[in-house]
C-alpha cells in the first residue's frame, strides 16, 4: 500500500507533511468544537494552511508561536471574528496581514519575536485590544491606529529600531526616515486608499512607554496641519497629566508623612 501510494502521490516533503498533518488538528478541532486551539514549537512549518478559517464559529483563541521557520500567516485569519487572543509570537514573520483589522474582538496580540518591519495600519479597527506585545522586531514606528485604541493597558516595543525625535526634525528628514505608506490601505482619518500622501510622524507616552514614534499617512496638506495641531494638544493633555499624577503623588507622600 505504501508503495503504491508513493507512485501515485509521490513522497511528501516534510512541510507539506506538517502541513496536512496542521489541517487534521484544524479539522479535529472543529469537530470538537474547540474554542481554543493551539500549534507550537513546529520548526518545518513555513505557511499557515487557510483551513484555520473554519474555526470562525467558536474560536476565541489562537496560538501559533515558536515556529522558526513560518514567514507568513493568510488573510482568511481575518475570518476568525471571535478572536480575543491572538499569539503569533517567536515566529519567522515579515509581515502581517491587513485582515487582522477585522478581528474587532481581539483582547490581546502577541507579534513579538519576529521580523516585522511594521504592523497593518488597518489594527485602528482593534478597539478593544487591551494589550499588544510587539517587542523585537524591525519595527521604526507605529500605526496611527494605536492612539485610537483607548482600552490599551499594556505596550510592550523594546528591541526595535524606534525614530527618535531627532531622526524627523524637519521636513527632510521626515522623507529621509519615516516609514513609507503602503501599497494599499487605509489612510490616517481619512480612510481612503493610500495614492498621494503626506507623512507624519509624532511622539506620545503610551501605557507608561515614553516618546512612542507614531507614523500618519494624511491625504491633504490640510489634514497634515490638522494632525499636527492635534498631536500638539495630545502633548499638551499627557503632559498635564504628568504633572497631576505628580502632584497627587506628592500630596499623597505628605500627608502619610504627617501621619507618620
Amino acid at each position: 500500500d505504501l508503495l503504491y501510494f508513493i507512485e501515485m502521490y509521490g513522497v511528501l516533503t516534510e512541510e507539506e507533511m506538517v502541513e496536512d498533518q496542521l489541517c487534521e488538528e484544524i479539522q479535529d478541532a472543529l469537530e470538537r468544537g474547540d474554542t481554543s486551539f493551539h500549534f507550537c514549537h513546529n520548526h518545518d512549518l513555513k505557511h499557515f494552511p487557510e483551513d484555520i478559517k473554519i474555526l470562525k464559529p467558536k474560536l476565541t483563541i489562537l496560538h501559533v508561536d515558536n515556529c522558526y521557520q513560518l514567514s507568513s500567516v493568510p488573510a482568511a485569519i481575518g475570518n476568525l471574528t471571535n478572536l480575543t487572543w491572538l499569539n503569533l509570537a517567536y515566529n519567522n514573520l515579515q509581515s502581517l496581514p491587513a485582515d487582522i483589522g477585522k478581528l474587532r474582538h481581539l483582547e490581546r496580540l502577541h507579534v513579538n519575536n519576529n521580523r516585522l518591519t511594521e504592523l497593518p495600519h488597518e489594527i485602528w479597527n482593534l478597539k478593544k485590544l487591551q494589550e499588544l506585545q510587539a517587542d523585537t522586531n524591525h519595527i521604526r514606528a507605529y500605526p496611527s491606529g494605536v492612539l485610537e485604541m483607548r482600552e490599551l493597558q499594556k505596550l510592550f516595543i523594546h528591541n526595535n529600531p524606534l525614530l527618535q525625535p531627532s531622526d524627523v526634525a524637519d521636513e527632510a528628514l521626515m522623507e529621509q526616515n519615516a516609514p513609507q505608506p503602503p501599497a494599499t490601505g487605509d489612510c490616517d482619518q481619512s480612510r481612503t486608499r493610500f495614492r498621494e500622501c503626506f507623512v507624519h510622524v509624532s511622539f506620545h507616552d503610551l501605557c507608561g512607554v515614553t516618546q512612542v514614534p507614531i507614523v500618519h499617512f494624511l491625504a491633504t496638506k490640510q489634514l497634515l496641519e490638522q494632525k499636527r495641531a492635534v498631536c500638539m494638544e495630545r502633548k499638551r493633555d499627557e503632559m498635564l497629566l504628568q504633572e497631576q499624577t505628580g502632584l497627587k503623588i506628592k500630596c499623597l507622600q505628605q500627608c502619610q508623612n504627617k501621619q507618620a
